[in-house]
């Protein structure tokens, strides 16, 4: 009999660890939902789409690369630039899918370390020493790129003339080995998913860390605070004691970074959508989550909304925008921000997953 208390507070504690800390309620850990289905559909109709556009539009830069490379002249470079945008387009949709295969070739840190390390750069043209299996390094990738196709002179011809004068084997050759390096790992990462990770990830079922609602979550998350932190507020200066950093936008030379902002933040919100299929907003619903009073889904669905909304006071290329007038930048940052509390506390919760992946100091933000 003196067992009983226990085996109470044991069920009392495990009742409780499920409940909405912010006045609302659940239905335990997501209630009666059928998560093999939303895993199914999350891998046909989101990841898996999106590393195959990556992998088509990787490919073409690759290809584009060669001819570039083959016949230096200004038509070459244009078409160059245009498959290396829309690849760099492309990534922004699968970033946030960084689990699995991906993690296995530390595919984000590999391909958009951003803002790029010019220094470490130039030196490892000039010395043709580099080492791209370094993931805290700022030398490769889609930033790269940016700087070898935009950057390393100050209009096309001379952007030109450094592939066709003196040091133009080094440059050329640090060009090609950036392409294949991304094309690399791009590649292994979608061939794993094709070739039987799908299925693995659908299986996956559960919510410990290691299954795939915790990937997914965990990600989700992680890359909605690199949107936050890295695309605004370390170039705004929010995060640098009120200093903006414009050189420190994505894409800085090519002055895509409004762009890619605003497609990595929609494809935040598709993935909580789950596109046109079963997504995290039909978990919370099938909780019945709330947070004072109101729908958790509403409130998430309508902060992207808000956070969306506020790109559109942007101008590109954002650089210049942070030069003119900061303070509108830091207001999308604070739009953005706001939801962070929503997907970052509110939905684990409700779900019972943990955020295992390392925080910056900035993410609470």
């Amino acid at each position: 009999m003196k067992n009983i208390p226990f085996l109470f507070l044991l069920l009392l504690l495990s009742f409780n660890a499920c409940k909405d800390d912010n006045g609302g309620g659940t239905t335990g850990c997501g209630g009666d939902f059928d998560q093999s289905a939303m895993l199914q559909n999350i891998a046909d109709n989101l990841i898996l789409p999106a590393y195959t556009d990556l992998k088509g539009k990787v490919d073409d830069m690759a290809s584009k690369t060669e001819t570039f490379t083959s016949t230096y002249d200004l038509a070459t470079l244009e078409s160059l630039r245009s498959s290396y945008i829309a690849a760099y387009t492309s990534w922004q949709k699968a970033a946030q899918y960084n689990f699995g295969p991906a993690e296995e070739v530390f595919l984000r840190s590999s391909v958009n370390n951003f803002p790029l390390d010019v220094a470490m750069t130039e030196t490892n043209i000039q010395t043709r020493t580099y080492d791209f299996d370094q993931p805290d390094n700022y030398d490769k990738g889609f930033p790269a790129m940016d700087y070898l196709l935009y950057g390393i002179a100050e209009d096309d011809n001379a952007i030109l003339f450094k592939y066709l004068s003196d040091n133009a084997a080094n440059y050329e050759e640090y060009l090609e080995a950036v392409m294949a390096d991304i094309q690399e790992r791009v590649n292994h990462t979608y061939n794993a998913w094709v070739n039987g990770y799908d299925e693995t990830f659908i299986n996956n079922t559960g919510t410990a860390a290691g299954t795939s609602l915790s990937l997914v979550i965990n990600q989700f998350n992680a890359n909605y605070e690199l949107i936050k932190r890295e695309k605004l507020g370390v170039p705004s200066g929010v995060l640098t004691l009120g200093f903006p950093n414009p050189d420190r936008v994505e894409a800085f030379y090519s002055g895509q970074s409004l762009d890619l902002l605003k497609v990595a933040l929609e494809a935040s919100r598709n993935l909580y959508l789950g596109g046109s299929g079963l997504g995290l907003d039909d978990y919370l619903v099938s909780a019945n989550a709330e947070k004072n009073g109101e729908s958790l889904n509403d409130i998430i669905k309508n902060q992207f909304t808000s956070a969306l909304n506020s790109l559109n006071d942007l101008s590109s290329p954002l650089s210049a925008q942070i030069e003119a007038d900061a303070t509108v930048v830091e207001n999308a940052y604070n739009e953005v921000t706001k939801q962070v509390v929503n997907i970052k506390t509110d939905l684990p919760s409700v779900l019972c997953v943990s955020i295992t992946y390392i925080d910056n100091p900035s993410d609470s933000d």
